[in-house]
């Protein structure tokens, strides 16, 4: 069977990567194949930002299955809200949110759905820990196989650009 998808525009955000900026984006470039497929993943190591280690490993495991499914719950509102505006506009839309790692996660969705596109935005994180730690919107960029556009995270931030190989920054 075919896939139904395949051509689509797909918006890849996350707790760490929204952005108004990059949903006008993907909608806009939506409206010429009629279709949009929006990933949220909530990150998995959202959790580590607020949970000290000092509490017993079993309230930690706890708090962070809390937290990473009131994470889910919010992005699949904003998908929601995402896809309310894409029926209005007359385009197909595929909805996605899952908890796990953002690359990851996009990537097999990828995969799965064959996008022209991928419209997305970086975290708001120090250039020296992307440097130190990576990125995962460069390990979409470098394995996607289709354009990257990365926009801003808000308007006036910079401009879009569109990276279809391994983002290489001086």
């Amino acid at each position: 069977m075919a896939n139904t998808m395949e051509g689509c525009v797909m918006l890849a955000l996350s707790t760490f990567r929204k952005s108004e900026v990059a949903v006008h984006t993907a909608m806009q470039n939506a409206k010429s194949t009629r279709k949009l497929c929006v990933v949220f993943v909530a990150d998995l190591n959202l959790a580590g930002y607020f949970i000290g280690t000092e509490i017993p490993p079993a309230y930690k495991e706890m708090y962070e299955a809390e937290i990473l499914k009131l994470d889910e719950r919010v992005g699949l509102a904003h998908v929601e809200e995402i896809g309310a505006e894409a029926r209005r506009e007359g385009i197909e839309m595929k909805a996605v949110v899952k908890i796990g790692r953002f690359a990851v996660v996009c990537l097999d969705l990828v995969k799965e759905e064959k996008p022209s596109m991928i419209v997305t935005t970086r975290s708001q994180r120090p250039e020296w820990v992307r440097r130190l730690f990576g990125s995962p919107v460069d390990a979409l960029i470098e394995k996607a196989g289709c354009p990257v556009l990365v926009v801003p995270p808000s308007v006036g931030e910079g401009a879009p650009y569109l990276a279809s190989t391994k983002v290489v920054e001086a």
